[in-house]
This record gives structure tokens, sequence and C-alpha cells, in this order.
């Protein structure tokens, strides 16, 4: 477990904390203990030093004793033993201190429950502070004005590996440029840049600094760096860019005159490198598991076969070393030798996780000839692939003979125009595209809106030109990182810093596009990606987007201990305009609040069965504690194992979950929260929802998902995701996306979900906390809080926009009174069953203290009532025991009134069917205004249902009014394959909707079939300012052609039921009915909205409006495809044609088409008089 208590003040604080037996108790893990503490502005210049003073102890029962041998053999100390480190989260300096509470003194095991800490500073020798790698420098030494590529004419060049190359006539003719003797060279090759950041390389590697260059016989040479680098002449291992095979350089041409260097300084000034001390093999082509960064060769060693690879040296005068490193994708051994004498054996062992693993060796005071030999017998297991060889030796290879040597030209690759990202000012978003630039227009759109709705300062980075300035033209992901780590070192203010990253296009774990799965793509289509260096374990591989905002000074070494966000991230995992403009277009709407509604007021939380209840009960425990500290939202639950399994021929499934699931997404939800087990094409092991599902969803009421759940999004894959499948759908999924892209821990699961939720659902200096900046704050919390040191948290990553902010209510509601009864602190109303409740209440501003006088709109309201305790079915064999826990099930009643002047009053009727079990209900209010511009959300538990109230002498059922379709219906029709039922209900008692009697449902069955038996209690919804009548609806799934039954039963709430029945026709592909078109406005002076009514309420539909002139002539058209929640569909017009003119007075035709599920389309025309159209 890992306690946080986490304490801001001075760095001389000195604070008491005292522990339960409870907090520092042994279970899966040790007890720990974590303090933060913020820093003053100078923090660098002291060193902190923080002790335990005063320790209380108690004694560990034998029962801790032997938990904490069975997790650990480790000697405790006498005290614990503290380790402290520095932070920084967006430039705030951070003290962290955490240890183990565990000791041994006295000779007795013993557990630390109360102590002091005391901090104290002193000042750091001057000495010190120069080596300090934290200490600021400024930000004008650093990076450049202006970069050297902001004027002239350029050209990028590229060399495949280190070495002297040739500028020749050819190349710069290429180039377009004429004389040779103009030409300069800059830029600094292909080596893989350091990832921590420091001053030194931030200065050494800003923007291009020009290459000297030496002319031997009339030949003009420089040195190159490529893609692989060594530390040092001696280092066995080598450095290989995992970004780019290639360095890359720029050429220009200008009268100033070139660097030049002497043939001697030139020589000096590489030879000898490291690269004369070693030989290297190493081909990249294959992988045993799609993440890391790492490649092998594709040549398979099987048991029993040897495979030989020659290396070349220079003669040597002393023993050299060989590296070898291989892999295999089980347990696998090699015997090595080296010309033909024996050096080893490697083994290779594969864990759980492993897809492959890796074994290597340093063989020391090896022999080494002119031409080396080293061959690979595959003994066991396998087939073993190379990693690669390398031979370091102790003489260099001979000089270059500069007059005399033969030397390669550099590859052209292609010019470029002017750039000066240097140049840039401050901005609160990057948006970093492609460089293709196919993503261009939906990324300007984006950028447009943000800027114009939001006042941010949003720019758009091309990668390539991010290449150019930032990594010599290379390839490397780092450059993104640098360009931040520019802007946030320029404008250091907390309002002028980067607050906003989108990487804006999709990424490939192999970002050189080397493997068989991605040499047919372009890499100028595809970002790049941060992989870890691990490359074969589905735990401790990652995909790290957030390596991207690691901006302080010496962070990107330490990721999961130390190294904090500072900017938030999101992706658009995009590779067409199509995918982008569906993304832009749902984050518009989202924003715009196109669909507000009450489902906005609602969490849902599922919960997958397995693992002895684990899923569920972490879960749940997230829902109890969200249902605390937010209790104004409603809250529903769906863990698995409350509903009947089903066994198939494809295993088990749960039919009723997937139903429901399916309902609230077509409902809308502010959040759909899942946890469980779950793979890239389906959620849990019953594949309660799958890929296809999450691709076929229409929706407009877009949810954030959550999913506390293995390889629900591996975005650098080649395969489709379930979270991509969510936000590239056009028509529906989720407006964003947080989940994880390998395989992770359910514990640490439980810390991040609660985490996330917690700073998702809060608000920022007066706004909605965006989900990027929640996601920031949430990574960053479990390192200061000491709750994840892993890779766990690096799983997860936010696929959406990171500066949207969820739509939470911002004003609050308070009710006043229910019956008259004024509502204090301990008032309980009691509501007899079968009577009529009056619920009356206010909005208030933010803060709860004034009343919003202002706010007409809609109320919407959801009575429930009290908990009752559910027990799980055990579904599962290898489950202890049933899960057990409480949730309101039962809806008393669902409806909505109007506000004015900010107040309101609904009614509704009690049922007889209510929990007899004691408890309170809870009331959820949310309001809206006519502009959809301020929201609110209230609630209240002073109720409590009770019997008592003697039933009238009504044995007469609900009157009941059902279709298909349209209202128009009649029994015995034909519809289409998947028709949208709807049943008005109407009762002068009021409608029974709680579920709580046996059989007493809304219940829908389909040709008596009880798997096509849909109980619709959640989707009735009272008729505005009603509680006698109102509406229930469910879209029927895809019904085979032929004759269909329906039945359709309810009842009122003392409990008398109606029946209506049904007889219907479906028909594939039947045509669409259109029963009105028509326009707001005609004659048309500025704008009209065109108006069309049809019978695909439910389905999806395609309407097209197109506009004519007298002479047959199309002016202007519009089409749009989507599931049509009512048999309406409403579309406004400018009055502009398609070439953005305004149409000149007159008389025009207008034709609406609606086309539906393969059919033929529908379609009415009419006349549309324009006039003063100015």
């Amino acid at each position: 477990m890992a306690l946080l208590l986490l304490f801001v003040g001075t760095v001389r604080a000195q604070k008491f904390f005292n522990l339960t037996a409870e907090e520092v108790k042994i279970d899966t893990v040790l007890p720990h203990f974590t303090y933060t503490q913020t820093l003053p502005v100078n923090h660098a210049d002291s060193v902190y030093t923080v002790s335990i003073e005063y320790p209380e102890f108690i004694n560990m029962s034998a029962a801790d004793v032997a938990a904490y041998h069975r997790l650990s053999d480790a000697v405790l100390p006498a005290l614990p033993e503290i380790r402290q480190s520095r932070l920084s989260d967006r430039r705030q300096g951070l003290l962290k201190v955490d240890f183990c509470p565990l000791v041994f003194r006295n000779g007795r095991y013993r557990m630390l429950v109360s102590f002091m800490l005391r901090t104290t500073a002193r000042p750091v020798l001057p000495a010190m502070q120069r080596i300090d790698t934290r200490t600021p420098v400024p930000p004008d030494s650093l990076y450049a004005a202006h970069s050297v590529l902001s004027s002239g004419k350029w050209a990028k060049i590229r060399v495949g590996a280190s070495g002297v190359y040739r500028l020749s006539e050819n190349l710069i003719r290429k180039a377009g440029f004429s004389d040779l003797s103009k030409v300069k060279i800059y830029g600094y090759g292909g080596a893989l840049q350091n990832e921590k950041l420091t001053a030194a390389d931030l200065k050494r590697f800003d923007d291009l600094k020009e290459v000297p260059t030496c002319t031997v016989d009339g030949r003009r040479l420089f040195h190159a760096q490529g893609a692989v680098s060594w530390s040092s002449d001696t280092a066995t291992i080598r450095t290989r860019n995992p970004y780019s095979d290639y360095g890359y350089y720029f050429i220009t041409e200008t009268d100033a005159v070139p660097l030049t260097v002497t043939p001697d300084d030139f020589l000096s000034s590489f030879y000898p490198s490291p690269d004369d001390y070693h030989s290297l093999h190493e081909i990249d082509n294959y992988s045993w598991y799609h993440g890391g960064r790492k490649l092998f060769e594709d040549t398979p060693v099987y048991q029993g076969s040897s495979k030989d690879y020659t290396l070349s040296a220079p003669e040597q005068s002393a023993p050299g070393k060989l590296y070898i490193s291989i892999t295999a994708g089980n347990p696998a051994a090699a015997d090595i030798s080296l010309n033909g004498t024996p050096l080893g054996r490697l083994s290779i062992s594969t864990g759980k996780y492993d897809m492959g693993n890796e074994a290597s060796s340093v063989f020391s005071e090896v022999t080494v000839r002119t031409t080396n030999t080293v061959t690979i017998t595959t003994v066991s297991g396998g087939p073993v692939r190379l990693d690669h060889i390398s031979l370091t030796f102790n003489n260099p290879r001979p000089a270059p003979v500069l007059a005399s040597d033969t030397y390669p030209e550099p590859e052209y690759v292609y010019n470029i125009t002017p750039q000066d990202l240097h140049a840039d000012g401050a901005a609160d978003m990057i948006i970093i595209i492609p460089a293709s630039q196919k993503l261009l227009t939906q990324a300007r759109r984006l950028a447009d809106f943000h800027t114009r709705r939001d006042g941010m300062r949003v720019r758009i980075v091309p990668a390539d030109e991010l290449y150019n300035e930032f990594s010599s033209g290379t390839p490397d992901a780092n450059a993104y990182r640098r360009y931040l780590k520019m802007l946030y070192d320029r404008y250091p203010t907390p309002d002028d810093m980067p607050k906003y990253l989108l990487l804006f296009g999709d990424c490939t774990w192999d970002n050189r596009m080397r493997t068989a799965d991605w040499t047919s793509y372009s890499p100028d289509d595809f970002l790049l990606c941060f992989e870890s260096e691990n490359s074969f374990n589905k735990i401790y591989c990652y995909v790290d987007d957030g390596f991207f905002t690691l901006l302080d000074d010496g962070e990107g070494a330490y990721p999961t201990e130390s190294d904090m966000q500072d900017v938030a991230v999101g992706r658009f995992p995009v590779r067409t305009d199509e995918e982008a403009k569906a993304m832009v277009d749902k984050t518009i709407a989202y924003i715009d609040n196109t669909y507000a509604g009450d489902w906005q007021n609602t969490l849902v939380f599922m919960g997958d069965d397995g693992d002895d209840n684990l899923h569920m009960k972490d879960l749940d425990e997230t829902a109890t504690k969200v249902e605390t500290a937010y209790p104004a939202y409603q809250v529903r639950r769906i863990l698995w194992d409350s509903f009947r399994r089903e066994r198939a021929a494809t295993g088990n499934t749960y039919p009723e979950v997937t139903k429901l699931i399916k309902q609230q997404q077509a409902a809308g939800a502010l959040i759909m929260d899942y946890a469980g087990h779950g793979a890239e094409t389906s959620l849990s092991h019953e594949k309660v929802l799958m890929l296809n599902d999450f691709s076929a969803f229409r929706n407009d009421r877009l949810p954030l998902w959550i999913t506390a759940s293995c390889d629900i999004m591996p975005f650098d894959g080649v395969t489709p995701t379930i979270g991509e499948a969510a936000v590239l759908n056009p028509k529906g999924g989720a407006v964003a996306f947080f989940g994880t892209t390998r395989t992770v821990y359910a514990n640490y699961n439980k810390v991040i979900n609660m985490a996330f939720l917690r700073y998702v659902l809060s608000r920022n200096g007066g706004r909605n906390m965006t989900i990027g900046e929640a996601q920031r704050q949430t990574k960053n919390f479990l390192i200061t809080s000491g709750q994840d040191r892993t890779v766990n948290k690096l799983q997860y990553s936010l696929l959406g926009d990171p500066a949207l902010a969820l739509k939470l209510p911002e004003r609050k509601i308070v009710i006043d009174s229910i019956n008259g009864t004024p509502i204090t602190v301990g008032t309980v109303v009691p509501l007899p069953s079968g009577s009529i409740t009056r619920v009356s209440g206010r909005v208030l501003s933010p803060d709860g203290t004034t009343e919003m006088t202002d706010f007409n709109g809609l109320v919407s309201a959801i009575v429930r009532d009290a908990k009752e305790l559910i027990v799980c079915k055990k579904n599962d064999d290898e489950t202890t025991s049933p899960m057990t826990y409480y949730d309101r099930t039962k809806i008393l009643f669902s409806g909505s009134d109007s506000v004015k002047a900010g107040r309101f009053t609904f009614v509704f009727a009690v049922p007889m069917d209510i929990n007899y079990i004691g408890g309170t209900g809870l009331i959820n209010v949310y309001a809206m205004n006519a502009e959809h511009t301020q929201t609110a959300n209230g609630y209240s538990e002073a109720f409590l249902t009770t019997g008592g109230v003697t039933a009238t002498n009504d044995s007469i059922g609900p009157s009941l009014y059902c279709y298909l379709n349209s209202p128009s219906f009649t029994s015995g029709a034909r519809v289409n394959s998947t028709p949208y039922f709807v049943a008005k209900i109407t009762d002068k008692d009021g409608i029974n909707t709680t579920g709580n009697g046996i059989g007493h449902d809304l219940e829908l069955t389909i040709d008596g079939d009880i798997e096509k038996t849909y109980i619709l209690n959640n989707n009735f919804v009272y008729d505005f300012g009603s509680y006698t009548s109102g509406t229930t609806y469910y879209s029927l799934p895809e019904l085979s052609e032929g004759l269909h039954t329906l039945r359709f039963r309810a009842w009122d709430i003392l409990n008398n039921p109606s029946t209506v029945t049904l007889t219907f026709h479906v028909v594939k592909g039947l045509k669409s009915t259109i029963y009105s078109i028509d326009t707001t406005e005609n004659p048309a002076r500025n704008a009209t909205t065109f108006i069309v009514n049809h019978d695909r309420m439910g389905s999806d539909v395609t309407v097209t409006i197109e506009v004519y002139d007298l002479m047959g002539c199309l002016v202007w058209s519009h089409s749009e495809s989507g599931v049509s929640d009512t048999g309406a569909y409403a579309y406004p017009w400018n009055l502009i044609d398609t070439d953005g003119k305004r149409l000149h007075t007159g008389i025009y035709l207008y034709r609406i088409r609606v086309h539906g599920e393969g059919g033929s389309a529908a379609s009415k025309v009419k006349k549309l008089v324009i006039i003063n159209n100015k």
C-alpha cells in the first residue's frame, strides 16, 4: 500500500504525523509513507535534509512479521531509512520524502506510528551550484533568436553512416546551386540526442551550426555523423537512433566565405573517434513484440543449426572485446564462437508476459583478426535471432588519407522553404502535424476554433520543421520536446508557458518503418512516438506521449519515479483528412455543447467479473467514492456478476450487460468508466463489447471513456483498437478516451482511475479542468504521493484534445422543500407509497451564495429509492463467494419541468412498489438554461419512502399508444429491419417505472422470445411538467425479413397492468417515407433552416438537401449521415452557394432526399423564394 500524506508549506516546516495500524498494515505490498512539500523559487541554492524526530512505535503482530518475510528478506533498520528527492512541476520545486515505516529495534519487529518530520536547509557551496543541472540558465544563452534557415535557399542531404563525405558538383546541382566554392554545410547529423535535458546539450545542439570543410586536391570534404554512435573508444554497446537510419545535414549557397580548416586540423577534429575502434553488424527488420524501440535481424537460427557473421577490423597488437546480443521468443540457448574458438553459451529465459527476451555478453581478451567470423549455434529452443554484434579493438582503424582515399557523396533529399521556429512567441497550445501536411486543414479548423472560442494562442508546427531546427533535420522525438523546452524556458510565467500539446497524427512503434507490417507506409504521414527500451515484455514495454512534456532541467531519464509532466498532452491517432475531420467535428460539437442535456449528469461504472470479484470490488469502491465526493451526479453501476451469464459456442456471454451498455451509450453519459480484463478488440473475456461495437455506435451524446484494463488502445500498432475506433467513429463513440496501451496491474489501475476521476471532475482556476490537465496532474500525483513508482502509469494515454473540458455543471442547485417541508440539515420527509410529492428548489452561483434569478430553462430530475443490498450471482465457479454491494436500482420518477428566474417545482407520484427496507432516497437534479450556456446540478437525500396510503379503488391500467418509426404506424404495416419502438403511456395516478415488484416492468417482447425481451424502465421519461404521462423507447436490433409480433406491457403506480400487441412486416431495403419538408423562412432574406419529417427515427439515415435555380443548375447542396433521435431533421443555410457567393433574388427549387439502410431514397421538392439577400 502507498500512504499519501501531502503537505505544502515552508521549507523549515515541522509536522507531526500519526499513523493508524490500518495505514501501516502489510497486505500485498509493504506499507509506504510519502510526504511532499513545495520549495521556494531559489531552492537550487540550498541542500535540504529531512529527519525523523520523536518516533513512537507499536509492536508488529506475528501475522505481520510473517507477512513481511513473505514479501522481503531484507534486514529492517532500527529507524526508517529516508529517501528524499527533488522534483519539479511546471517550475515549482518540490521535496519528496518516502520511507517504509517498518523497523527492527530492541530485538523486536515494530511499526512507526507517530513522529515529527523536520526539514532543514543549508546553502549550497558555490562550486556545487555551478554543477547543479537544475540551476536555471538564461534562455538567451541557450537558444538562437532566429534559425539560420529563416532566409536563403536550403537543401537537405543525408548520410548512411559516420565518416568523411565529399561535396560534388552533381550534388549541388540537384539542390539548385551553381558554385561549389560558395556552398556551406550546417547540422550535426543523426546521433540520438540525450534524453535527459541538460543546459550543455541544449546549447550545443540548438539550431544548426556550420560544419567546417576541407579542400584537398579540389575536393570539398566534411565529416558527418550517422545514426549510430559510441559513448567512448572502449564502449561495447552502440547507441542507435531508433527514429532514423540516416544523419541529416543542410547545404546553402551564399556569398559569405564557408568555414574551412586545414587538412591537418580537419583530420584531428574527428580522428581517431570511437567509430574507429569498433566494428558493428546489425540488421533491423524484425520484432518479437509490437512495441519498444529495439529491432532485430530476421534471420532465424533454428535448433541444431548455425549462422556465421563477418566483421572486419584493423590489425591488432592486443586482444579486443566482443559484444553479442541474441534474442528468442521462447527459452533458448546458443553457443558463441569467434574464428572457430568457443567463447561461451548464452541462455534466454522468458516469463509470463514476455513475447521474447534477450541474452548478451561481453567476451574480453579475444583475439581480433582483420576478418572475423562470429558463429551462433542454437543448441536448444529457438529459433534465435541476432540483435547485434560489435567488436571493440585497441588499435583504431588507419587514419584516412585525404589526398587519395575515395569518399562517397551525401544523398540529396529535397529543398526546403525558409522557416524560423526559433522566432516563435509564447503559445498556449502546440499542435504537431505530420510532415506531409495532409492533416493541415483539419488542424487549422481546430486551432481557429480554440482561438476564437477560448482565446488561446495556438500554433501548428509540421514535424519536419521541428527536425530541421531541433535535430539537424534527422527524425528524432527529442525535437518535439526541445521545441517545447525552448518555449517553456523563454516564457516562464504561468500565463505564457505552453499548456497543451496535441499530437495531431498517428504513430507507430516501428518509427523507422523497417518491419514487414510498416514498409508500405510513408514516415511523412506519421508522427514519431517515444518507445521504451524494453521491447519484449507486455508490462514493461511502453509508449509514452508524456515524454514530450518533461521540460524541467534534468528530466527525461526517470519517468517512473521523479520526472513530472509540465504540459498537458493528447493525441489524435488520425491518418487521413476524413479521420481528422471526424475527431475535429466531434470535439467542436462537444465544446459548443451542441447536444447538451441531462445525460451530462450521468456517470457509468462498469465492472468485469473474474479474479475473485477484484475488478467489481475496485469499481464499486471507486463509484462509492465518487458518490460521496460528487453526490449531485447520477451514478450508475453495471457489474457483470449482477446479471445472468450464458454459455455459447464461443464462450460465456453477458447479453443483458451488453444490452445495457449499448442503451447507455445511445442515451449518453458524461463518463463511461470500465475496470476489468480487456484486449485491443474486446472488453472482458465474455466479449461484452467488441471493436465493431465501438465503430458502429451511433450517438451524438459523446462520453469520455475510461478503461482501467489491459491493451485497450495500443495506438502505436498496426491493429485497430477499441480506443481508436471510439474516437475515430464519425457518427458516435467517444469524444475522448483515457486508457491503456499495454498490460497493466489492477492495484495500480484502481489508484490511477480514482485519481483521474478526482481531477477530471474538478475545477481549476474557476474553470472546469481540461482532460489533458487532469491526466497531467494525475500522473504527477502518482509520483508525488508515491502511489505508483512503476511503468504502469506510463501505459495510460489520452486520445483526444487535451484542451477539452468535460461539460461539468458549473452552478449549484439546492432543494428547498419537499411537500412544503423546508429542507435543513437532518430533515427527512416521509413519502408514503401512492402519494403525490412536490419538490421545489433554486439555482445558485458556483459558490452557492447567490441565487441565479436570470436562469431560465429546464430542470431534469431523477428520483431513486433507498440503497438496497445487491447479491451477485457467483457465475464464476472459481469465485470464493458472491460479491455484495449497495446500489439505488429503483427509479421512482424521471422527468422535467421549467426553471423560471432560478426557481423550479416538479411533482411526481410515489409508486406502490417501493423498497420497504428503510434508508433515505436520492433526488438528482440537473438544470440548463435556454441558451445552453449555463448548467447546474444538485441533490437531496432528505426523504424516505414508506407505506401507509390506502390505494384508491382503481383497477384500470394505463393507457398505451405504441408504434414503430412513426405515429402513423398501424398494426400489420411494413417497417425497416431496425425499427424504432415508441410507447406513450398515460395514467391519472402515475406510472410505475421502478421495477421493484416482480414482473412490474415496462417490458417489450418480440415474437415471444425471452432473448428478445427488453426492459425499458430506464428509457422512460415523463412528459414535460407531468407525472401522469410519458414516453419510453427502444431501437430494436436488426430483425429478419417477414412477419413479427411485439408485445408491450406497462403498470400504473397502483400495479394495474395494460398490454398492447402489434404485428409488423420487416422488409429489407424498404424505402424511407418523408412526411413533410419545409423551411423556417420563405421568402428568405439572409438565412433559412430546412426541416424534414421522416419515418426513420432511431435508424441510420442519410439526408441530402439540394437547391437548384429555375434552369435546373445545382447551386448548393448538403449531405449528412447519422442516427436520427427523432423523426425530424433540421439544417440551417446562409443562402450562400457552393462558390461562396450570395444567391440573387429569385425563385429556387429545393429537393430533400432521405435514404436509409440500403433502401431507395425518398424525396420531395418545394419552392424557395429568396429576396434582398445582401
